[in-house]
């Protein structure tokens, strides 16, 4: 109290502390303005095409052009009455949050939540379109069969502490009001509800399936659309999904690194199989990614073999860390392709290897048929040789 006494006493001095705080922060906005600024603009020239692939960098461009707009209507003077236009896009600078959400890595769960809002924005329009549709059909039966009970029990004074009560049900839009309120928002159901639905039980017809249609219905059906645009929108947004995939990567393939230098025992930058053997008894971390990877103490021989890529009969930590990662995020689906494909090729290479055989085969038989017939002409010439001789020789 002592201290605003001090400062009610002393007016002035207040009113220039404030006045200089007031254009230190202008200068700070105006600089933080011109940084961005000169940012951008160095990022178009980089980036050119590209620069327009990424929804980051068009709210970069509106934020700037936001900015742009107040500056400008700052240096003309411009105002509206009742409505200040620079007050209002000011609001714009909430926006630049935003970037600090894409710049450090440990937001990634709030990342997703912005995503995920971002792409359901449009869902979340519709969906309100729907529930009023759904709403009104329901307010057009409440103002011709509820609102006549309204009345006559507004006026036996059944809601006297109630002043809107009684025109609940007066017109559509009060009844798109009240079905807002009470069955959407679920405020003071039962206040309007039980005792309408106590003076005539058939009502609840009305009431009941308002609520179902409209809570368990339309409400449940937004959600489960909502999860669902968000799943196709994470499946289509390769860029995030690249980009999260190589930042676990380096995470676990430091991890990976970590493990290579606690197996290896003798430290020589090698390990060697009795060192594999021993740190899947005595290391934790190793045994446990031989869990995840199903892997026992029988297979050790193969794993070592498979890692091994050289065949030198050590393994080197680029060998470990990428033989390792690669069998722990094998997808099933990329493994069952590439079996397929080697299935293919090796087919291929089986046709390949048959239709040589054949060519093979038919040149042996067409070579063995031409020494046969050679072989058949000299017998025969051979043979007449002979028959003349033994002629010639009884002619004698």
């Amino acid at each position: 109290s002592t201290r605003l006494r001090r400062r009610a006493q002393q007016p002035g001095q207040v009113r220039g502390v404030v006045a200089g705080g007031g254009e230190w922060i202008d200068i700070v906005k105006h600089a933080s303005f011109g940084v961005i600024t000169i940012e951008l603009i160095l990022r178009i020239i980089a980036e050119q095409a590209e620069f327009l692939r990424c929804n980051w960098n068009l709210l970069d461009v509106v934020i700037v052009l936001f900015g742009a707009v107040e500056e400008l209507l700052a240096i003309l003077g411009i105002s509206v009455p009742g409505v200040s236009i620079v007050r209002t896009l000011r609001c714009y600078r909430v926006f630049r949050l935003l970037r600090v959400i894409k710049a450090f890595s440990f937001l990634k769960e709030l990342r997703r939540l912005v995503q995920m809002f971002s792409g359901c924005v449009k869902t979340l329009f519709w969906s309100f379109f729907l529930l009023l549709f759904i709403m009104t059909i329901w307010s057009v039966f409440a103002v011709e069969l509820i609102n006549p009970i309204v009345q006559d029990l507004s006026d036996k004074g059944t809601w006297p502490d109630c002043e809107r009560c009684r025109r609940a049900f007066s017109s559509v839009f009060n009844a798109n009001i009240t079905f807002f309120q009470t069955v959407v928002a679920g405020d003071s159901w039962g206040r309007l509800a039980v005792p309408i639905i106590e003076a005539h039980p058939w009502s609840a017809i009305v009431f009941v399936g308002a609520l179902m249609t409209l809570v368990c219905g339309v409400l449940s059906l937004v959600v489960a659309v909502i999860v669902d645009t968000f799943a196709e929108a994470r499946e289509s947004d390769v860029t995030t999904r690249a980009a999260e995939l190589e930042q676990q990567e380096r995470h676990e393939k430091w991890v990976l690194r970590k493990l290579f230098d606690a197996i290896d025992a003798d430290g020589n930058g090698m390990l060697s199989f009795e060192e594999l053997v021993s740190a899947a008894s005595h290391v934790p971390e190793f045994r446990d990614w031989l869990r995840v990877l199903d892997i026992d103490r029988r297979d050790l021989r193969r794993l070592f073999h498979m890692i091994d890529l050289d065949g030198s009969g050590e393994i080197d930590p680029h060998e470990f860390v990428e033989i390792m990662f690669k069998l722990k995020n094998a997808d099933a689906k990329t493994t069952t392709c590439m079996l397929k494909a080697m299935v293919h090729e090796i087919e291929k290479d089986s046709h390949r290897f048959r239709e040589d055989v054949k060519a093979s085969l038919h040149g042996l038989q067409v070579s063995l048929e031409a020494r046969l017939e050679r072989i058949g002409r000299m017998m025969e010439t051979k043979v007449r040789h002979s028959i003349l001789k033994g002629i010639g020789r009884m002619m004698e």
